[in-house]
C-alpha cells in the first residue's frame, strides 16, 4: 500500500455512505417490528371476536348441557375454524379439560394456557406455546 491518505472528499463520502447505511438497516429493523406487533394485534383481535361469537351461539351454550357436548361442538368447531381460518378452537370446561381441538387425540386432555382471567369473567388473550405450537 502506498501509505496515502483519502481526501477529505471521499471521506465524506465513506461517512455519509456509512449514516445512510445504518439508517437503512435501524429503518428495516423498525418496520419489521412494526409489522410484528401488527400482525400479533391483529391474530388477538381476530381471536377474540371468534371466541366471543362461539362463546354467544345459542348451539354450543345448549350443547355444554348435554352428556357428551363433543359431538355436538367438534364438528361446529371444525367448521368455524374452516370459515374463519383460525387455528384453533378449543371448548373446555372450567377446570380446563378440553371437549373440541383440532387434533381429535387431545379432546378430553387438559387445556396448557392459562384459564384464571376468563374464569373471573373477563375477556382476554395471551400468548404462550401449547400442544399446536405458539398461540395467541
Amino acid at each position: 500500500m502506498s501509505g496515502r491518505r483519502w481526501s477529505l472528499a471521499r471521506q465524506l463520502l465513506a461517512l455519509q455512505a456509512l449514516v445512510v447505511g445504518v439508517l437503512v438497516a435501524a429503518s428495516t429493523y423498525l418496520a419489521f417490528l412494526e409489522a410484528e406487533r401488527a400482525t400479533v394485534d391483529n391474530a388477538r383481535h381476530t381471536v377474540t371476536m371468534v371466541a366471543l361469537t362461539v362463546a354467544d351461539t345459542p348451539s354450543v351454550q345448549t350443547a355444554l348441557t348435554l352428556s357428551n357436548p363433543t359431538s355436538v361442538l367438534q364438528p361446529y368447531t371444525e367448521q368455524v375454524r374452516q370459515d374463519t381460518g383460525v387455528d384453533f378452537i378449543t371448548i373446555m370446561t372450567t377446570a380446563g379439560i378440553r371437549y373440541t381441538h383440532p387434533n381429535a387425540a387431545r379432546i378430553g386432555g387438559r387445556f396448557v394456557g392459562n384459564t384464571a382471567p376468563a374464569l373471573a369473567g373477563r375477556t382476554f388473550t395471551e400468548t404462550y406455546t401449547g400442544t399446536l405450537g405458539p398461540s395467541v
